[in-house]
C-alpha cells in the first residue's frame, strides 16, 4: 500500500526516504520527488514525470509511451533538457491538469517495473497551492491525488509521503478533511528506544570525538538532559559537548562539561537555530490571535512541567475572551501534540513537554509571553 511517515522536523524522516532512495530492493525503481518551489498541480504532475525521464532504465520506454499521447511531443521530447522538458510538458496540460495528468500518469502503469514515489513534505506542498490557488483547486488536487492512488491500471506505483507539520491541520485549512489520505497507511517515526540511543551516542562519541573510553555516567546524564531520545537533540548535545571537551583541551568527556555544553552551547545564542523552527512555524499556522494563544499553552506546560487539561482549557478561556469556540481548544492542543511540542497523557489526563531539551529552550527564550 501507500505509506504516509509523518514526523516533527529532524526526526529523521527524510534520512528513512533518502535511505530508499539510494537502496531500492530488487525490481524497484524510486522517485524521489523534493516538493521545493512547486505551487501548482500542474507542476506536481510534470516534476514526477521528468524524474521518470531520468532514469535510464525505463527513460527511453518511457519518453516512447510520452509520444504516443502528445503527439507534438516527438519533434521535441529526445531534443530538450529536463527543464525545458518540464515547461513542455505543463504548457500541455496545465487548461486541463486532472484529465491530462491522469492520462500522463496511466503511461507509468504501464512501464513493466515497479515504481515507488517518494513525495516529501506533502502538508508543504498543499500549503504553496493554497498560496497560489484558491481553495477550491487545491481540494481538486487532493481528491484527484487520492483517486489517482486507487487506479487499478497504475498497480506497480506505490507512494511515500512524508510530512514534519501536522497534515491534518492543513487539510482542515483548505476545508479537504482527512478523507483525502485515508488510503495512507500513517508510519509515526518518533524517539529512538533507550538501548538504541545509548548504541547511538557510543558510535557517534567514538567517530566524531575519537573518544575510546566512554563513560556510562556521561551517556546517563545526555539522556537525562535530552529527555526523550530523538536522534537530531541527542547530535546537538553531543556536538557541543566534544566542543567543550576540546576547549578545555581534554581528552575525555566528563559530566560536568556535557552539563557545560548543554546550558552554554546546546542552549546559548549562536545555537538558538536549531530550535527556532518550532517557535515561528506558529506563526504560518494560526492567525495572530489563535498562534499568541497557543504558545501561551505551550508555556504553560514548559512552566509547570505536567498540567491537567481542564487547567488548560481554562487558560485557553481567559486568553481567548471567550470568544473562541471550545472545540478550537482541541484542534489547538491536537496541533500541538502532533507536532511534538507536548504529549498527551489519557490516564491523568494531563500533558507535559515532549523533550526536556525543547522545554529548557522555550523557557529561555520564550518565557515573556505575555500572560
Amino acid at each position: 500500500g501507500n505509506v504516509l511517515l509523518k514526523a516533527p522536523r529532524r526526526f529523521g524522516k527524510s534520512s528513512v526516504m533518502y535511505n530508499l532512495y539510494e537502496r531500492p530492493r530488487d525490481g524497484f525503481i524510486v522517485v524521489f520527488q523534493d516538493t521545493e518551489g512547486i505551487n501548482d498541480p500542474a507542476d506536481f504532475i510534470t516534476t514526477l514525470l521528468s524524474s521518470i525521464r531520468q532514469h535510464e532504465s525505463i527513460g527511453d520506454r518511457f519518453k516512447k509511451a510520452i509520444k504516443d499521447i502528445v503527439k507534438s511531443a516527438a519533434s521535441w521530447l529526445e531534443e530538450v533538457e529536463i527543464a525545458e522538458f518540464r515547461l513542455k510538458l505543463k504548457e500541455h496540460i496545465k487548461d486541463k491538469w486532472q484529465e491530462k495528468g491522469e492520462e500522463l500518469l496511466r503511461v507509468v502503469g504501464k512501464l513493466d517495473v515497479k515504481i515507488v514515489f517518494i513525495v516529501d513534505e506533502l502538508p508543504v506542498l498543499i500549503q504553496r497551492i493554497t498560496e497560489n490557488h484558491k481553495k477550491r483547486v487545491v481540494k481538486d488536487f487532493l481528491h484527484w491525488f487520492r483517486q489517482l492512488r486507487q487506479i487499478p491500471e497504475v498497480g506497480n506505483v506505490r507512494w511515500v509521503a512524508g510530512g514534519s507539520i501536522g497534515i491534518e491541520h492543513v487539510l482542515k485549512q483548505v476545508g479537504a478533511g482527512t478523507k483525502t489520505i485515508n488510503d495512507f497507511e500513517i508510519i509515526k517515526i518518533g524517539a529512538f528506544s533507550e538501548d538504541d540511543a545509548r548504541a547511538y551516542m557510543r558510535a557517534l562519541l567514538k567517530n566524531e570525538g575519537h573518544l575510546l573510553r566512554i563513560s556510562g555516567e556521561v551517556i546517563d546524564r545526555v539522556l537525562e538532559l535530552v529527555g526523550a531520545p530523538v536522534p537530531y537533540f541527542i547530535q546537538i548535545v553531543l556536538k557541543e559537548s566534544i566542543h567543550e571537551m576540546r576547549r578545555q583541551g581534554k581528552k575525555t568527556l566528563s559530566k560536568d562539561m556535557v552539563e557545560r555544553a548543554y546550558r552554554h552551547g546546546a542552549l546559548g545564542p549562536a545555537s538558538r537555530t536549531y530550535f527556532e523552527h518550532y517557535f515561528s512555524r506558529l506563526s504560518e499556522y494560526y492567525d495572530e490571535r489563535k498562534e499568541s494563544i497557543a504558545k501561551r499553552l505551550i508555556l504553560e506546560v514548559a512552566k509547570k512541567g505536567e498540567v491537567k487539561k481542564k487547567e488548560l482549557f481554562k487558560l485557553f478561556k481567559m486568553q481567548s475572551g471567550g470568544k473562541l469556540r471550545d472545540e478550537v481548544f482541541s484542534y489547538l492542543m491536537t496541533d500541538i501534540e502532533n507536532d511534538f511540542y507536548v504529549t498527551y497523557d489519557p490516564e491523568n489526563d494531563t500533558y507535559r513537554f515532549s523533550t526536556n531539551i525543547l522545554k529548557d529552550w522555550w523557557l529561555r527564550y520564550y518565557d515573556l509571553v505575555e500572560d
